[in-house]
């Protein structure tokens, strides 16, 4: 319920942000390219005798935020694709169980202060989608299978962040932030075509950011 109020919030406060465009030539867009580190802090439940760890992945980051006056702003946050290794835990410590790539898009509602350097934290809702699953040789060889597959259901949940901006130039600004992203999700491993193992996963990771950004 909680996450429904908040991207309600979220969609009110972005149709106002598209009328007060239409009626104004003074937009005031900021452009964030950035590297980011995503590192899980991750957890399961038992699957096939022992769990699973999903390791960090690293891509650029893009964001684009519309301020609504010096202080308020809505965040775009987007994303190339990120991969991550999933392995074994417990009974299974050392298995190379897969791998996937994910996107996780962001909308968040932020808040800027500070002169020179410029600070803000944001709090919004994020959708995660895992794609391109693929499970490990030495995973079917361990089963004693012929075939086996991964899928990792679709992901929303909140995210929470601060970042800064300092300028380099006159032009561009150095910036950076930490994200911390509510990413939950069920992973089911199909063997010979059939549904050997499902496990939620708790990926939770924070992501770190370091890159360059500018006003448009």
């Amino acid at each position: 319920m909680k996450k429904k109020i908040l991207a309600i919030a979220l969609l009110s406060v972005l149709a106002s942000t598209a009328q007060a465009e239409d009626n104004s030539e003074d937009s005031n867009w900021v452009f964030r390219g950035t590297i980011a580190y995503v590192d899980p802090n991750d957890d399961s439940g038992a699957i096939l005798g022992g769990g699973v760890s999903v390791d960090a992945g690293l891509g650029l980051g893009l964001s684009f935020t519309y301020m609504l006056d010096v202080n308020w702003g809505i965040e775009i946050l987007a994303a190339s694709p990120f991969t991550h290794d999933i392995v074994g835990t417990g009974v299974l410590s050392g298995l190379d169980i897969g791998e996937t790539k994910q996107l996780p898009p962001t909308v968040s509602v932020t808040y800027h202060w500070g002169d020179v350097t410029t600070y803000h934290v944001g709090a919004g809702l994020n959708y995660t989608k895992f794609f391109s699953e693929k499970t490990s040789g030495a995973l079917t060889t361990a089963l004693g299978a012929t075939t086996t597959s991964l899928e990792l259901d679709a992901s929303t949940g909140l995210s929470v962040q601060f970042g800064f901006d300092t300028p380099i130039s006159d032009d561009w600004n150095l910036t950076g932030g930490v994200y911390y992203k509510d990413i939950d999700t069920t992973a089911d491993v199909f063997v010979d075509g059939a549904r050997a193992a499902s496990v939620n996963v708790q990926i939770d990771p924070i992501v770190w950011t370091i890159g360059v950004s500018t006003n448009l």
